[in-house]
């Protein structure tokens, strides 16, 4: 046992006055904490990307295909191109308004989305170069990208986006 001077007290038991800093023991613990609930969390997180660019490139696609079938409501034909969607306008409650006000993004190809539209013939193969696709004698819109989607695209591993 330690013989301690009358009056002397180890610096471990020692109050200190502080200033509303944090011990090095204290910041350690935080950021222990801190590591723990990221490990635990962040797996959750990830793939949340992709299955949202898939939600919006499906939801954008069913807008194309909206837009071509209200097209051809109003003007009693289908349209040339996707690019007629966004020239030609049509009366809506009194008020001239363009079939699409900007051509919406495929995100598949891209993160940053690719709004590209080609026309083709049923009979011509697709690029696979991302972006939109008008069959013009369909009147059919699909995403130009042919290739199988890889594991990382988790529920959508093994579709083909041209298949939607």
């Amino acid at each position: 046992m330690v013989n301690f001077k009358k009056g002397f007290i180890p610096l471990f038991l020692r109050s200190v006055d502080r200033e509303g800093g944090f011990t090095l023991i204290e910041i350690l613990i935080v950021i222990t904490i801190l590591g723990i609930l990221a490990a635990a969390i962040i797996p959750n997180f990830i793939g949340f990307d992709k299955e949202a660019r898939v939600a919006a490139t499906k939801s954008n696609l069913d807008t194309l295909r909206g837009r071509v079938t209200l097209f051809r409501a109003k003007e009693g034909r289908y349209p040339e191109s996707l690019d007629e969607l966004l020239s030609t306008t049509y009366l809506d409650i009194g008020v001239e308004r363009p079939y699409l006000d900007k051509m919406p993004a495929e995100m598949i190809s891209s993160s940053s989305g690719n709004n590209s539209t080609i026309t083709l013939k049923s009979i011509d193969p697709l690029t696979n170069q991302g972006g939109w696709v008008y069959i013009k004698d369909r009147a059919e819109v699909v995403v130009n990208i042919t290739t199988e989607l890889d594991k990382s695209w988790k529920d959508y591993a093994g579709q083909k986006p041209c298949d939607w």
